[in-house]
């Protein structure tokens, strides 16, 4: 078991699973949990539809 410090006068303890996640599992994580933001600020980006729009139909 580890402690890590959340600010200075309170700390949240931090449990070791054992295994370790490869980097290739966290971003393909993170890609599926932020598909909707991504999409939306590329294409509001390049101008070709309201970002504001397609991020709430995908939410």
């Amino acid at each position: 078991m580890s402690t890590i410090a959340v600010n200075k006068n309170s700390y949240a303890v931090k449990e070791n699973s054992g295994k370790k996640i490869s980097m290739k599992e966290r971003m393909r994580k993170y890609f599926e949990e932020n598909a909707a933001t991504i999409a939306s600020g590329l294409l509001f980006m390049s101008g070709s539809a309201s970002a504001y729009n397609l991020y709430r139909s995908m939410r």
